[in-house]
């Protein structure tokens, strides 16, 4: 129940979510006959959609969320025992698809084959469930074990977690796959906005590691033009990844998992 409503109540706050609900609060005061209260709203549905939409804002709030582990130089990154890629990189073969769906965070795909081939770890593991609603008979992570056998890792280097859905079933199936393997402090190779909440989650059962960001979306420009200030559809998408990411820090601390 937990994943469904994880995955449900955070629409509630998304910038769509809050127009939809703006909209809606619009039309019923116009069917009441209370035309200033239902242009009221939807001025301000308006309002919160154009300003999700500004590149500016979009920007602002991700790049926030990868200052605090901004990436590494490869020569830079210590030796481990082992390397531990997070999921959410890949879709499944679903008709009409022929092969996996790569999303854009698969950065953290490539990331994790170059630390293995530079010998910055011996083992890699690799997290990834299905979410209950995904039509799949494979879990995530032997997608993501094809693609990393396809970039020159060999497969007996590499272990599945494929049973975890969320970062907190991340570090808590990792900590158990790294007991076994003997790792105290692996790479933790995920996107730079997801690092915090995924190196404070590790913390939290008693796994310190070593911060490998990738899948950096925000490029910092100190220039400006009035296009940073005009809707556009990938900045609605940014903006709304990066509430969904506050979002769940707030909602990690609250139930104590990092």
């Amino acid at each position: 129940m937990y994943i469904y409503l994880s995955k449900l109540l955070p629409l509630l706050v998304l910038p769509i979510g809050i127009v939809i609900e703006l909209s809606l609060l619009a039309l019923l005061f116009l069917l009441l006959g209370r035309r200033k209260a239902a242009a009221a709203f939807l001025f301000s549905a308006l309002l919160v959609l154009w300003v999700a939409s500004m590149p500016i804002v979009a920007s602002t709030l991700y790049g926030e969320l990868e200052e605090d582990f901004p990436p590494v130089a490869l020569e830079d990154i210590p030796v481990s025992e082992c390397i531990v890629l997070l999921g959410g990189v890949v879709g499944p073969v679903l008709f009409p698809r022929v092969d996996t769906e790569l999303n854009e965070a698969i950065d953290r795909v490539y990331k994790a084959a170059q630390l293995y081939r530079a010998g910055k770890g011996e083992v890699l593991i690799v997290t990834g469930g299905n979410l209950p609603w995904v039509p799949s008979e494979r879990p995530e992570a032997e997608l993501v074990q094809a693609l990393l056998v396809e970039w020159g890792v060999p497969a007996a280097a590499i272990v599945l977690d494929g049973a975890s859905r969320n970062t907190r079933e991340n570090a808590v199936n990792s900590r158990v796959l790294m007991e076994n393997l003997g790792c105290d402090t692996p790479l933790l190779v995920t996107s730079a906005a997801h690092m915090a909440r995924s190196v404070a989650a590790f913390k939290k059962v008693g796994v310190e590691v070593f911060a490998v960001s990738a899948d950096v979306r925000v490029i910092r420009d100190s220039g400006g033009t009035v296009f940073n200030f005009l809707p556009d559809a990938g900045a609605l998408l940014m903006t709304t990844d990066a509430v969904r990411e506050w979002l769940g820090r707030r909602v990690y601390e609250f139930r104590g998992w990092n």
